[in-house]
């Protein structure tokens, strides 16, 4: 598949990881939209919660075909399964939330473009964001929960999906140079996550956009997790 000239929804565009991505894909001639709560006037920008059924159908109604949707919306959290010092357990408040904002939006958003797709006889491809934590991180039982999720959800869409010409792949970042790692860890943290990591370095936004570039461009490409981790997980 080309990009120029193709429809590529985000979700969460107007984030870090989701801006760096869109800017990158239009300027390659793709025609971009984007679901994110933060819309407000921008162009092409729809304010969507995504773990909401009915404000995800109600946008996908105004818009045309879409060639590729790109999952980025997602929320990095940390809590541990038990705080001995406090005496206690992970809440199931924020359970529910991450696993909504991580999991469950990308099953919503997924299902509803996928029909439009087929409805559409598009030859289409979704693309989802899981992460290093798939592998289980401590203090990440929510957050690593919906990454792996989110790798067996993309393996099942690449099945099911096939038989009308609609592909499906995931990308699993490590520690990427974005704010909103600078805001999830400190900078001892990052030191010490460049020191684990084989090429000791973070990774780089062109590193994800390229990736994607991949997955769009390769057409035989389906139901692959390709990590982008600079060997973290080996």
């Amino acid at each position: 598949m080309e990009i120029k000239d193709k429809t590529i929804l985000i979700t969460g565009g107007l984030g870090s990881l989701g801006g760096g991505i869109a800017a990158a894909l239009e300027e390659k001639g793709a025609r971009i939209i984007i679901f994110d709560q933060a819309a407000d006037g921008a162009k092409n920008a729809y304010k969507v919660d995504v773990t909401d059924e009915a404000e995800i159908q109600d946008a996908l109604g105004r818009v045309g075909t879409i060639d590729v949707l790109i999952n980025c919306a997602g929320e990095i959290y940390s809590e541990p399964l038990l705080n001995v010092m406090r005496r206690e357990r992970h809440a199931k408040a924020s359970w529910d939330r991450i696993i909504g904002n991580n999991l469950t939006s990308c099953f919503l958003v997924s299902s509803q473009v996928a029909e439009k797709m087929a409805a559409s006889r598009t030859k289409g491809l979704i693309i989802n964001f899981s992460s290093i934590s798939a592998k289980g991180n401590m203090g990440q039982a929510a957050y690593s929960a919906a990454k792996a999720g989110i790798e067996a959800f993309t393996k099942v869409l690449a099945k099911e999906l096939g038989m009308f010409k609609i592909r499906a792949c995931a990308i699993a970042p490590g520690f990427i140079e974005t704010p909103s790692t600078k805001t999830a860890l400190s900078e001892s943290m990052i030191d010490f996550w460049k020191k684990e990591t084989p090429l000791r370095r973070l990774g780089a936004l062109d590193d994800i956009i390229s990736t994607i570039e991949y997955m769009i461009h390769t057409d035989y490409l389906s139901g692959a997790v390709i990590p982008v981790d600079g060997g973290l997980t080996i």
